[in-house]
């Protein structure tokens, strides 16, 4: 219409043609809304359930899966998720733009068909120089993702080792000269060449545009191809596009870094999919049986390394745990104490030999053997928000714990905000006590609990409060450097070189502190 109206073929006043222009905006108008809202669930729905989809397949993974991963990789997965939420949008911007550029395509071949497959074939020759710069562009997206992960690194060592740094300037030196500054460097570089990249190609797109005005202007003309009206049809039409076409170049660059952040994702599900598929239902409804006994029947555990694809391993492990035994685990640093825990509470799973759990024995998928277990580990976490079954407001036994752990002065009220703030180290290990023994399992797992207590608190927890723990029926396995207080015990294992050397029966001996460590293996 306002072709014919401009070229002079049709006046703006026949007929209802303004009821017909404006009915029909009016109808394209309420026809985009309708599918821009169905594309933004889509898009939507989409990016949920694939966010849901990755952290599902990541809560499945065993602890050794964890660390192949690398918590670096995992920030860099939940990064190309968020570039994903601006998908809606664009794929509405995108659909449209390509939508309106085949139309006037159409309309090309409709007004003059050899003129329009001139015009065609040139607009397919100006994108396939953009296409081929824009294949260079991400492939240097690809190596700006591997150096991004490699800076995440880097800023995960300055946080965590914060105090290490500040102790040494050669540290400090080194992490910035040959770590941070090349790595930014090369970041540096690749950005600059893109955006020159991409420069270069969308003044590529605009002054090609001038480039068919001016062929459509002065050259058609002269060969008969267009008359004078087909002219001024064809610069309306190739002015009326270019706004659809600078909205799809522009688009190029987030599209890149889709393509990669869905490669990347693409790539990380078929890392995790062979994982073990949990039995949740069983999980949720079963409760936990009790405890009778758990035998470790000639269990291994191998480290794979990077270089030789062999590491420290725990050695065919033998014991066996029973019901409200009260027990020590002992041993000097990289003795094998915290893959034992780890093998107990069902982190890792052995490389060899089996674990029973009264009786059955436990496979790769233990969730419901791990549904006993409460463990506060060296190095506990707090969690932000109560995840469990139980409420901490109204909690009588809450409140008597604060009490006990002599938190009640420190936390500030007993709803869940004042339990989540900051502690100290002591202060932590003892809030997740107390979030442990609310959980009501009947297996206690502490690995160097008492290390950062108070010497007056560490002497109640050994001669009281555990104590007290094992006659309400609780099975204790603590790890432990605290000779002193070795005799309140029914048991010490102690480890050594991946081996257990010693398993000592208290009830059975009566031993002094300093024999423990150097009494015969074959006692």
């Amino acid at each position: 219409m306002v072709n014919y109206i401009v070229s002079g073929k049709m006046l703006a006043i026949y007929g209802n043609l303004d009821i017909y222009f404006f009915s029909l905006v009016i109808f394209s108008f309420l026809l985009n809304i309708f599918f821009q809202k169905k594309i933004i669930v889509f898009s939507n729905k989409l990016i949920y359930e694939s966010e849901l989809h990755i952290m599902e397949n990541f809560q499945k993974a065993s602890m050794h899966h964890l660390e192949e991963i690398g918590l670096q990789r995992i920030y860099s997965i939940i990064e190309d998720l968020r570039v994903l939420v601006f998908l809606p949008g664009i794929i509405n911007t995108a659909i449209t733009s390509l939508m309106t550029l085949f139309i006037c395509l159409i309309y090309f071949l409709v007004v003059s068909l050899p003129s329009a497959i001139f015009i065609i074939t040139l607009i397919m020759v100006i994108s396939s120089v953009y296409y081929a710069v824009n294949i260079k562009v991400k492939h240097s997206m690809d190596r700006l993702k591997e150096l991004n992960n490699s800076y995440f690194a880097i800023v995960d060592d300055i946080l965590k080792g914060f105090r290490e740094f500040k102790l040494s300037m050669i540290r400090r030196t080194g992490i910035r000269e040959n770590y941070l500054r090349p790595n930014r460097l090369s970041v540096n570089k690749i950005e600059t060449r893109v955006s020159g990249l991409m420069s270069v190609i969308n003044l590529f797109s605009q002054y090609g545009l001038y480039l068919l005005i001016g062929i459509v202007i002065f050259i058609l003309p002269r060969t008969g191809m267009l008359n004078k009206q087909e002219v001024t049809t064809f610069v309306i039409i190739l002015l009326f596009i270019r706004g659809p076409i600078n909205s799809l170049m522009a688009l190029q660059g987030f599209f890149n870094r889709a393509f990669v952040a869905n490669k990347r994702i693409a790539t990380f599900l078929k890392d995790i999919k062979d994982l073990p598929v949990s039995n949740v239902a069983e999980s949720l409804t079963t409760h936990p049986e009790g405890l009778n006994e758990i035998v470790f029947d000639q269990v291994s555990y191998q480290y794979k390394s990077a270089l030789s694809g062999d590491g420290f391993a725990i050695k065919e492990i033998n014991l066996t745990i029973k019901k409200g035994e009260f027990i020590f685990v002992i041993g000097g640093n990289g003795s094998g104490k915290s893959t034992f825990i780890n093998l107990l509470t069902g982190i890792y799973h052995p490389t060899s030999g089996n674990i029973f759990f009264n009786g059955k024995r436990v496979g790769n998928d233990s969730q419901y053997y791990r549904n006993h277990i409460s463990a506060v580990y060296s190095e506990p976490h707090l969690f932000s928000a109560n995840y469990e079954g139980y409420k901490l407001e109204n909690n009588a036994v809450y409140k008597a714990l604060l009490e006990t752990m002599e938190l009640d002065t420190v936390v500030s009220g007993i709803d869940d905000a004042a339990a989540r703030r900051k502690f100290s180290k002591g202060q932590t290990k003892r809030m997740a006590m107390i979030f442990a023994l609310l959980e009501e399992r009947p297996i206690l797992v502490l690995d160097e609990w008492a290390a950062d207590q108070d010497p007056h608190f560490r002497k109640y927890f050994y001669e009281e409060m555990l104590i007290k723990l094992r006659e309400q029926g609780k099975t204790i396995i603590a790890v432990t450097h605290d000779d002193a207080y070795f005799k309140h015990a029914d048991r010490i294992i102690k480890f050594d070189y991946g081996q257990v050397v010693k398993d000592i029966d208290l009830k059975s001996h009566s031993l002094e502190a300093d024999e423990l460590w150097n009494i015969p293996v074959n006692l």
